[in-house]
């Protein structure tokens, strides 16, 4: 019966799940496509793509304040990405992270705000693990309905995304609303010692250690351990994995409180190392950029390390080239959407 059921979400896994491990050898074809077409669209907006493009490399990678731009942004995009990859790997569709971050961020800064003072590593500590729990939790739903009634992976977590951040925004007008203000749309601050220090001689919270962590952990238990091989035969085929004796219902729950945790945890880190409050800004569609992510990055750990810098430097870098060169912040969502084409475009030249 179960089988039955986790098989109704199989249509789309055949597109995804065929990203795993594939070759790059037309990337760099598909990237200088990607700057030609890009630089097309410049020239239609009014401007000169060689100075447009290195306006954004300048934005970038030309400061230090940029390059810890770049490594803030990339930081929710990675650990999200990673959860992603895993959980895709086993053709679980969770598309519910970004409802899954905003809980995490829920969870962490309630916590930091009731918690009384006391060390702030355990301040920290105890937020980042409400964090880790709240995405986890919210996403745990999600894969017991899977598990244990087939209900569709993809509608529910995607639904569960309004509400989650319908709740966020609720909690943060009402009961815990910062009352040093007049605007309804903050919450209340973390108290000082719950917000992550920035690393030294970089503009970034030390929040980003947990990326250097996590991608060669999240890679180890996908390639060297029995779970790792049980999400691989899963992915690849699902009735000869159930007659292997893998537990594809507990296996659906597993990966779902992975990928949500990683999401709470990019959202606790978000909270205390970047806005430093239950802000409804912190994220920018991280959740759903995630995906993408781990499309580019082949469901592969060092993989999605890369396309989360790669995705987080044109979006900062885009920031700087719209100010710098007058275009439209349009365009450049439409260069990084170019970009995404193309990459699987020649992902899919690639497998035929």
């Amino acid at each position: 019966m179960v089988g039955a059921r986790l098989g109704r979400d199989s249509a789309l896994p055949d597109r995804l799940g065929g990203v795993m491990g594939r070759p790059v050898v037309s990337t760099p074809v598909a990237v200088v496509l990607a700057l030609v077409a890009g630089g097309a669209l410049m020239v239609i907006a009014g401007g000169d793509p060689v100075s447009g493009y290195r306006a954004l490399l300048d934005s970038a990678f030309g400061s230090p304040y940029g390059v810890g731009q770049v490594l803030t942004v990339a930081v929710p995009l990675v650990l999200i990405g990673l959860g992603l990859a895993l959980a895709f790997r086993g053709r679980v569709y969770n598309i519910g992270a970004e409802g899954q971050l905003f809980m995490g961020a829920l969870a962490s800064g309630t916590t930091a705000i009731m918690l009384p003072a006391g060390s702030a590593p355990v301040l920290i500590s105890a937020s980042l693990a409400a964090g880790v729990a709240g995405g986890a939790a919210w996403a745990y739903a999600v894969g017991v309905l899977r598990a244990r009634w087939g209900v569709n992976v993809v509608i529910t977590s995607l639904l569960l995304n309004y509400v989650a951040t319908l709740i966020f925004s609720y909690v943060i007008r009402k009961p815990l609303r910062d009352p040093s203000t007049t605007s309804a749309l903050k919450g209340e601050q973390v108290p000082a010692g719950a917000v992550l220090p920035d690393l030294p001689g970089l503009q970034v919270h030390a929040g980003a250690l947990a990326v250097l962590v996590l991608v060669p952990l999240i890679w180890y238990v996908s390639a060297r351990t029995p779970f790792g091989f049980q999400v691989r035969m899963l992915g690849l085929n699902e009735e000869a994995a159930q007659a292997a004796g893998v537990p594809s219902g507990r296996m659906v729950v597993r990966l779902m409180l992975i990928s949500g945790g990683l999401a709470g945890l990019a959202g606790a880190l978000q909270v205390l190392g970047v806005s430093d409050r239950l802000d409804p800004d912190l994220s920018q569609g991280y959740g759903f950029t995630a995906i993408v992510v781990a499309l580019l990055g082949r469901l592969q750990a060092p993989g999605v390390l890369v396309a989360g810098l790669l995705l987080a430097a044109l979006v900062t870098g885009g920031q700087g080239m719209s100010v710098t060169e007058g275009l439209p912040y349009a365009i450049v969502a439409a260069i990084t959407g170019v970009f995404v084409v193309f990459l699987l475009i020649a992902d899919r030249f690639g497998r035929e």
